[in-house]
């Protein structure tokens, strides 16, 4: 069994991008916002979010742990996620946004991930976004742009 997760950061009020993904994405077993919509959770349907710092009229939790093939997926805004945090909700995955960079990375047995930003990207990757395929022995990573 595998699991198929469109994600997204850092849309800022780009709400037309959140729906023309969903469009063009309509098989996903789950859409993910990695924080920063600026919208609230109608606007960003069928997306479910994260609080990130931009986010300051809408209740978006903090983080999200999702059950997932290959462990644990542990989502939260910021990059700065403690290993003891980590550790507490036996996560395999760490996604986060907030640098508006790609970031694909095994560390000590953890994968982190960012889909860059959908709007004001910080590397050459305006419009990013990624496709995770997770199974139970493996997770693939696919970075795409809109623009």
């Amino acid at each position: 069994m595998n699991m198929k997760i469109l994600l997204v950061s850092d849309s800022h009020s780009d709400y037309a991008s959140l729906d023309r993904l969903a469009a063009m994405y309509p098989e996903m077993d789950l859409y993910l916002h990695a924080g920063d919509s600026e919208q609230d959770e109608w606007s960003i349907k069928p997306f479910i979010s994260v609080r990130g710092n931009c986010d300051h009229y809408y209740d978006f939790p903090i983080f999200l742990i999702i059950p997932s093939p290959y462990g644990n997926i542990f989502v939260q805004h910021l990059p700065f996620i403690s290993k003891s945090v980590i550790a507490e909700h036996n996560a395999k995955i760490v996604i986060h946004g907030h640098t508006h960079t790609r970031r694909n990375e095994m560390k000590n047995g953890i994968l982190y991930v960012n889909p860059g930003a959908i709007s004001y990207a910080r590397d050459k990757f305006d419009g990013s976004y990624a496709i995770l395929d997770i199974e139970s022995n493996h997770v693939d990573i696919k970075f795409y742009t809109l623009k």
